[in-house]
Parts: C-alpha cells; structure tokens; sequence
C-alpha cells in the first residue's frame, strides 16, 4: 500500500490495538504508532511492535471447561501426510462442526467458492513446489490461496467450539495453529510460496499465510526476518 509509515502489530483481526479495556497498553500502541511520525530515516518506516496482547482471564464458570473435540497424533511432515492427514482431521471434525451449527443456527460463510477438499488439495500440490496447482476457481492464485485459507481456519474453529464449554478466541486460535496439520499444510504451503516470482504470492507467504507469533514454530526461517525484510 507503500504507505509511509507502518507499525505492524500482531493482534487477531479487527483488533489493532491488541485486547479490549486494557488502556495501558493500547496506549502503549498508539505511542508506537504516534513515534513513527518523528522517524527520519525514511521515506518508508516499517516497524515491529514487540509486544504481544495481554491475555483476558477466563470469564467466570467457564474456566477449564473447553477442551479440543479431537485429539490428533503429529503426522509426518512430508507432503502427502500432511494432506491425508488433514483431510482425516476434517472427518473426525464434521460432527463437531453439525452440533456448532445446528446450536447456532449459524456457522463462518466461505468465501472462496472452493471446497474444503479442494483448498486442501491445492495446498498440498502448493507444498510439493507446484507453484500453479490446477484449482478450478475464478480468483488469482493469491486470491484463493488467502480466501481458501481463511475458509479452513474458519470451519476449523466453528468445529472446535461445537464441544461443550467456552474458548477464548486465544484458545481457538492457538489450538489451530499448535494442533492441527491443516495448520503445518498451509505453513508448508507458505514455504514453497515464498520462493515465487510474482511477488504478490511472495508478501502473502512471507507476512500473511500463518501469523507472526506462530512463525517460529512453523517456520523458524520466516520467523528470523524483519517486516522489512518481508
């Protein structure tokens, strides 16, 4: 978006300024942001924020109460495990996800148009090294890779909460990246991606694919890199 300056933070979507009726430290945020204005070594200034959010205490009677429907054993991470364990992830999920809907009425939409099989597939080819997996969609490459990403996160977390009790979206979303090989997938997937000439594929592997305080587990080299140097 070159815009000219930029602090990039590393709180979950639609919360920029890390967690709610903490004023410390989304002050510390806003500062942050503010000291960027008197940098001079630009015209560009791209900068970390170091901090994590501060995790809210879990709301009373519900503490210890949610648990992963389904426990999975760690798959081999070559290529083809990863897909077929996935896609047995998925299976031993479905019911879970049938009790999430049936009890809400609602689940995440997908937005892709792809099937979940497909994304899979298609991520799997991604992290064989086929840069061009043959997906039949309308959308860009980048496209259906981030949509199709975003759709199997978010199947897998309204899966997740069809088992009684409550998460935290913390919970959910450390579940997902530390439990699942839908998870190591994409963060393979990403690896292959970083390698591609276009480099709008590029910037989606490097900043966007699997989230910033994940990179180190999944993809220690990725996780070594500055935002700059993405």
């Amino acid at each position: 978006m070159q815009l000219p300056r930029f602090l990039w933070v590393p709180f979950e979507l639609g919360r920029p300024f890390g967690a709610p009726n903490e004023s410390m430290f989304q002050k510390r945020v806003l500062r942050s942001a503010l000291e960027l204005l008197e940098r001079t070594d630009g015209p560009v200034v791209l900068e970390d924020f170091q901090e994590d959010a501060p995790v809210p205490p879990p709301a009373r009677g519900n503490e210890g109460l949610w648990a992963c429907p389904v426990s999975f054993p760690p798959p081999r991470e070559d290529r083809p495990q990863l897909v077929s364990a996935t896609l047995e992830e998925m299976r031993h999920l479905e019911p879970w996800y049938e009790l999430h809907l049936a009890a809400r009425g609602v689940a995440s939409p997908p937005v892709s148009g792809l099937e979940r099989s497909d994304i899979v597939a298609g991520l799997g080819e991604i992290a064989e090294g086929v840069l061009e997996p043959a997906v039949q969609t309308n959308h860009t490459l980048v496209e259906w890779i981030r949509l199709g990403c975003d759709d199997l996160r978010n199947w897998y977390l309204d899966a997740a909460q069809g088992q009684p009790g409550h998460a935290s979206a913390r919970e959910l979303h450390d579940w997902f990246w530390r439990q699942t090989a839908a998870a190591r997938l994409i963060a393979r997937a990403a690896r292959s991606m970083a390698g591609h000439s276009d480099p709008m594929a590029k910037m989606l592997a490097l900043r966007a694919m699997v989230p910033r305080e994940h990179l180190e587990e999944l993809i220690p080299e990725f996780g070594k890199l500055s935002w700059s140097e993405k």
